[in-house]
């Protein structure tokens, strides 16, 4: 458990910029009621892990219920009756197909193809899309959008973009989760499939219910006003089986990120950047057989080029037998040629075996290919997985 605490401590302490720290709504309650250990993140001091550690709330969340704060995100709501246009011009979005009270990954483009971040929209209406944005990109996500709602392309368009930093979003993941949402909201939502979303009452508050996660489990991701924060948090935690047994526990940014991992989720400044494109990263599924045909979107030339004729390294998962191999470290074949680079790794507490997803050049990232890394001076067998590397639950209705 040491090697994990460690890891994610380095994995997400961020230098100090001389900004002073942000914090969610429930920043004190972690800190002071739960006691959690705060690091920074994404400019904002987050609970890493809790006093059980690391792989315990791993492994209750696999089992169970997690409770995640990812107040940290950015809320975004964009209106009008030019708002899908607009999404589907900075984004690979098919909103034009997508259903009411629907959501999509996607992506935010640039325009030399690569990607600006990783988002999920969800389709409120023709005229109104819900999004959630990475804390560290958010930022520079809202400069992004609102930069080009200025453009002579669109500043006469009827488009307004909502920025609500009022709500906390809070993640509820695990194969239980249904049935303490259900318990906690006094409804059924076993209608609701994966990547649904709709607005429900809570204590006389309108919140926003989506069925979708970052774990590779059943789950949901909740909005919640500011005032409701604590009372839904504490409500969540008091939530028993038939037993008598608690059903959740909160899981700080170290789990979520083993959690993921396995999952074989990507983690922006990782697996995405800037330069990477959606083919490089095995992500051309987000994008619609329209948009693969039509394009519209920025850096289209790109994706249609790589479509037709491939790339050069693909986002691959590998098995390394030996010490847990981190972001930065080489693959190389059994001669030393260098065939690739590590961009996530560590140990994987469900599976007992070091993860790691990486980019690794075509074809040496074909299923059970052999190779290996460096760690410390000494070479360590490394095989080419296929992922997710434990199989995802996201619930579909029968």
């Amino acid at each position: 458990m040491k090697t994990i605490v460690n890891q994610a401590r380095r994995h997400f302490a961020a230098p100090p910029t001389g900004a002073a720290l942000k914090t969610t709504h429930l920043h004190a309650y972690h800190r002071d009621i739960l006691k959690a250990k705060m690091v920074p993140f994404a400019g904002y001091d987050m609970p890493v892990l809790y006093p059980e550690g690391i792989i315990k709330e791993h492994l209750h969340c696999r089992a169970s219920v997690g409770l995640f704060d990812v107040s940290h995100m950015g809320q975004v709501r964009i209106k009008g009756k030019d708002a899908r246009a607009f999404l589907e011009r900075l984004t690979v979005a098919d909103l034009q197909s997508l259903p009411a009270n629907k959501a999509t990954l996607s992506l935010i483009m640039n325009e030399k193809g690569g990607i600006n971040d990783d988002c999920i929209i969800t389709k409120v209406n023709d005229d109104h899309f819900f999004m959630v944005i990475n804390a560290g990109c958010k930022d520079n996500d809202l400069k992004y959008m609102r930069e080009h709602l200025s453009s002579g392309e669109w500043n006469k368009k009827d488009i307004a973009i909502e920025y609500n930093e009022n709500n906390s979003l809070i993640a509820v993941q695990g194969p239980k989760a249904q049935q303490l949402v259900d318990s906690v909201l006094g409804v059924s939502l076993k209608d609701m499939d994966f990547m649904t979303s709709h607005e429900l009452q809570y204590k006389g508050e309108t919140i926003r219910v989506s069925r979708c996660g970052y774990t590779g489990e059943d789950g949901f991701e909740i909005s919640v006003p500011e005032k409701l924060a604590i009372p839904f948090s504490n409500a969540l935690e008091s939530g028993k089986d038939a037993q008598g047994t608690v059903l959740a526990k909160w899981i700080g940014l170290g789990a979520r990120d083993t959690l993921r991992l396995e999952a074989g989720l990507c983690l922006y400044g990782h697996e995405l950047n800037e330069d990477i494109s959606p083919i490089d990263a095995v992500l051309g599924w987000t994008i619609s057989k329209r948009r693969k045909e039509q394009g519209g979107f920025l850096g289209f030339e790109r994706v249609k080029k790589e479509l037709e004729q491939g790339v050069k390294s693909k986002r691959t998962g590998i098995i390394v037998e030996g010490p847990p191999a981190r972001d930065g470290v080489e693959i190389t074949t059994k001669d030393g040629k260098v065939v690739g680079k590590i961009t996530s790794g560590g140990p994987s507490p469900s599976l007992k075996k070091n993860i790691a997803q990486a980019y690794i050049d075509v074809p040496m990232n074909k299923l059970e290919t052999e190779l290996q890394v460096t760690l410390r001076g000494k070479q360590y067998p490394a095989i080419v997985k296929k992922m997710p590397f434990v199989p995802n639950r996201y619930y579909k209705k029968v």
